[in-house]
């Protein structure tokens, strides 16, 4: 079965990774990533023409690059860009030879997670293929030449490593460096991303050595947690200046109204008069989270990726209800799922207050997304009788 599966899930990322260029080339105007495959074939053939100056500019990490004919001036789009160019320079330039390479990447990381999975829940074959192989808008958009591809890769690197350290399994030395490296690119691309994810993982470690010294405190660890993530993000405020509280809010409003300027009123995730003060982040943040789980609900959607959307929304919707049938006996809450649950609703709220437009929050989403359908599919006996039914 696994063999199929790996062959399976590999043409799909394949798949997944030209239609990206496809739709972008005939149904979406922004085009992110042609104009970063433009930068990127710019910056190649300044490799081939002065392939030592290319070097510098490779690890120059100033917010403007020296180099004429350049598009994009973001600075993690340019880190992006950079990344993208080594490969252009080995592949001619071809996009779509590029993007296939992404795809791949895309497919390792996922069949390493899915296999890491595999051998500490022998008994998730589904739910980890259905979250990490198959899931559509997951593949669709972490499979093409997007930030959120090289993110992901690196998300489920790190994530694989962590669970291997939490199931004391053996970590080569070479995956340590790996480590390393992933972590410096998803901080770079997606820095909010490893932020939610450091404080996580830290505030995970604080309380399992809490629990290891208190038996009593094993009891409320869920509430433990909770508090010690709060003092992890008071922590973290000090570590990035867009992690300032103040300012971290501010950013966030104001990629929200800038969202809203661009946008359909249809295609907008509506708030109650958000503000950059944190209690009108806390009075909006259930809101944000049913969005971003859920949202375009059935009948929302505009198009054809739009009802697409909706289709998927419905479906997660389903697995979240039928997962809470006998919860308690099915799945203990464990420090793990407390981990993995908190890092999802987390960054969903932040993603769908600072992105309210459903189709961009379809693709930024693809940071959690994968881990939530774990979570409500592992041991969910509506997934466990269609598994029955259709693997019989």
């Amino acid at each position: 079965m696994q063999s199929k599966l790996y062959w399976v899930s590999l043409a799909l990322h394949m798949a997944a990774g030209i239609s990206v260029g496809l739709v972008y080339t005939y149904y979406y105007s922004s085009n992110d990533t042609w104009l970063f495959f433009q930068d990127a074939t710019t910056m190649s053939a300044y490799a081939r023409e002065n392939f030592m100056g290319y070097v510098q500019l490779l690890f120059d990490f100033s917010y403007r690059l020296d180099l004429p004919g350049l598009i994009t001036f973001d600075f993690r789009s340019l880190i992006f860009i950079k990344l993208l160019s080594i490969i252009c320079f080995l592949t001619g330039d071809n996009y779509w030879i590029c993007t296939c390479y992404f795809s791949l990447l895309s497919f390792v990381a996922a069949w390493y997670i899915h296999r890491t999975v595999m051998k500490v829940y022998p008994d998730a074959v589904v739910p980890s293929s259905c979250s990490f192989l198959f899931f559509p808008s997951v593949i669709f958009w972490s499979s093409g030449i997007e930030k959120e591809t090289l993110s992901l890769i690196s998300l489920y690197f790190l994530s694989a490593i962590g669970l291997k350290i939490a199931f004391n399994k053996r970590v080569a030395a070479l995956q340590w460096v790996l480590c390393i490296v992933a972590g410096i690119i998803l901080w770079a691309l997606k820095y909010y991303w490893a932020g939610v994810f450091s404080m996580a993982l830290a505030t995970a470690v604080i309380v399992y050595f809490l629990i290891q010294k208190n038996s009593v405190a094993k009891k409320y660890q869920a509430l433990i947690y909770f508090f010690v993530f709060i003092a992890s993000g008071i922590g973290a405020s000090f570590l990035h200046p867009n992690f300032n509280l103040d300012r971290f809010f501010h950013v966030l409003v104001a990629n929200h109204e800038a969202f809203v300027t661009v946008s359909r009123d249809s295609s907008l995730i509506h708030f109650n008069q958000l503000s950059p003060e944190i209690f009108s982040i806390i009075m909006n943040a259930p809101w944000a989270l049913v969005s971003g789980l859920f949202r375009p609900f059935a009948g929302e959607g505009q198009g054809l990726l739009g009802l697409c959307a909706s289709l998927e929304n419905l479906f997660l919707l389903i697995l979240f209800i039928s997962t809470w049938w006998n919860v308690r006996q099915r799945l203990p809450i464990s420090l793990l799922f407390l981990t993995v649950a908190n890092y999802c609703a987390v960054l969903c709220i932040f993603l769908a207050l600072s992105t309210p437009n459903f189709g961009t929050l379809s693709r930024y989403r693809v940071g959690f997304l994968p881990f939530f359908i774990f979570l409500v599919s592992y041991r969910n006996p509506l997934v466990d009788f269609l598994a029955r039914k259709v693997l019989k």
